[in-house]
């Protein structure tokens, strides 16, 4: 919080300058035109000191404009109790009567404010040079302590430079390297990509993802980890600060439910067609066995019809005394190995059926 006032009083221009820094939690550093202080505590109750020595105790309660403000360590000492909003600014005038703690405390904050200076180094030389040349331009009829405040200032800007330019810095990535432990992942799975850079101290500030319609990236604490939004398969790598491309790797997901859905139809699908070709190769079956069968019975018509025409023509017919087939020659083959061969009419012969070979 600054605040900065010009005020006229007498036809006499003045300049009011006030100034807090957050030290620490629950912890202000107070710079005003004619001293400096530290409060302690939050909103509704806190303490000050000065660098002359006053001590303000407050307490209040935020919202209503009820405070109680008790000051000591000044030449009057005195206790208050105000209905503001506006807490009461610290006095700037002298105490006579506690030169001793006013010394110490004035080295305190000065101590302080070169800590706060090495702590907050890399942007605190900047304004430290503006508050340098506001001190050795403002008027001050102490010419000791303008000295002093132009050092202490100083002091602090040049510890500040010094240290921003000897701090170390990380070099710049150069190149980058990405692995990963598999191959094949589950959608819901979120794995962690390695990433080795060169130089290996370099800094990371971004970090992005080829495009892809299957993964995403997220860096956070050195750490890069995936995140997947659909299956498939894709080529990805990963792009450091804005320019530096890693390598390639190639990711193929799945999402488990869904493989475990559509194998059961594959395998659903794949009974449904044995069934249908068992079905198939039944009725297949069924009509050549048929069809067989009726050609069977054409043929035994047929053999049974020119019986009965030899039986009515008186054809001759040729035999042997076993069996019960009769031949249309005596040079069918089936007769080859008979001696006794015997020849007249079907009636005659006796037999029952005709000689599938010759007949």
């Amino acid at each position: 919080m600054g605040l900065l006032n010009v005020r006229g009083k007498g036809g006499k221009m003045a300049l009011r300058f006030r100034k807090s820094f957050k030290i620490a939690p629950g912890v202000k550093l107070n710079l005003n035109k004619k001293s400096t202080s530290i409060t302690f505590g939050t909103r509704g109750a806190h303490y000050t000191i000065n660098s002359k020595g006053k001590r303000t105790k407050s307490i209040g309660i935020p919202g209503t404009g009820i405070s109680y403000v008790e000051t000591s360590g000044s030449k009057t000492s005195s206790t208050s109790h105000s209905t503001s909003n506006t807490p009461q600014a610290d006095s700037n005038f002298p105490d006579n009567d506690d030169k001793k703690n006013k010394g110490c405390l004035v080295y305190l904050l000065y101590f302080i404010l070169i800590l706060a200076a090495i702590i907050l180094s890399p942007i605190l030389w900047l304004p430290g040079i503006f508050i340098t040349i506001f001190f050795a331009i403002r008027k001050n009829p102490d010419k000791k302590k303008k000295r002093k405040h132009i050092l202490i200032s100083g002091c602090i800007t040049l510890v500040s430079l010094i240290l921003c330019i000897n701090l170390p810095s990380t070099p710049d990535l150069e190149k980058l390297h990405i692995s990963l432990d598999k191959k094949d992942f589950a959608i819901t799975e979120k794995p962690s990509i390695t990433l080795d850079l060169s130089p290996k101290d370099a800094n990371i500030s971004s970090l992005d993802i080829s495009d892809n319609d299957i993964a995403s990236v997220k860096y956070k604490n050195g750490k890069a980890i995936l995140t997947f939004k659909n299956e498939g398969s894709a080529d990805i790598y990963l792009i450091a600060n804005d320019s530096i491309k890693s390598n390639k790797e190639k990711i193929t997901v799945t999402d488990p439910d869904k493989e475990a859905k559509r194998k059961q139809a594959e395998q659903e699908a794949r009974q449904k067609a044995e069934e249908e070709a068992r079905i198939q190769a039944e009725q297949e079956a069924k009509q050549k066995a048929e069809e067989e069968a009726r050609i069977q019975a054409e043929q035994e018509t047929q053999n049974q019809t020119s019986s009965q025409q030899q039986v009515q023509t008186g054809e001759t017919v040729y035999w042997v005394a076993s069996g019960d087939v009769y031949h249309s020659t005596p040079n069918c083959p089936s007769l080859s190995r008979s001696k006794n061969i015997y020849s007249g009419s079907i009636s005659e012969s006796g037999k029952s059926r005709p000689c599938k070979v010759c007949h």
